[in-house]
């Protein structure tokens, strides 16, 4: 039986009182035989086995008993926790929210100063395209009355 199976205390002192109503005797010596784990987990047992028999200690042999009061104090004391987490979390949330709905205003107003320069840059090469498309065409024409004349 590997360690990771073995039953838990609770599971055999309910088995040994169930023996032990059937008025059947249960030798530490046998006990010992059927448990095959090491000797602090077998010497734990037998005094749990040990002490519930007297009616000295049951918490002995089941510490579970002690645990399963706590869980609920443990469970709030969690919950507590988790809700405190929570309301940081909603406020980092809350912040980084500002905090990117500044950045966007700031990212917008940059893209409307490059859009304005842009639209600029755009008329002032129209203007001057369309000058420099005159001046092509006042420079074809004189061409054009020159060649004319040296050929006549």
């Amino acid at each position: 039986m590997a360690d990771n199976e073995r039953p838990s205390q609770s599971t055999l002192a309910a088995a040994i009182r169930a023996q032990r109503d059937m008025s059947s005797k249960i030798e530490q010596t046998d006990l010992s035989e059927t448990l095959v784990k090491s000797m602090l987990w077998k010497e734990k047992t037998l005094f749990g086995i040990e002490s519930d028999r007297s009616g000295d200690n049951d918490e002995a042999a089941n510490p579970k008993d002690g645990e399963q009061s706590n869980a609920p104090r443990a469970r709030g004391e969690a919950i507590e926790r988790l809700q405190q987490s929570m309301l940081k979390l909603k406020a980092e949330n809350a912040r980084l929210a500002a905090q990117h709905q500044e950045d966007l205003g700031a990212h917008q107003a940059e893209l409307l100063e490059f859009q304005a320069a842009y639209d600029q840059f755009q008329q002032q090469s129209d203007r001057l395209i369309n000058e420099l498309d005159q001046e092509n065409e006042r420079l074809r024409s004189e061409c054009k009355l020159a060649n004319k004349r040296s050929v006549l």
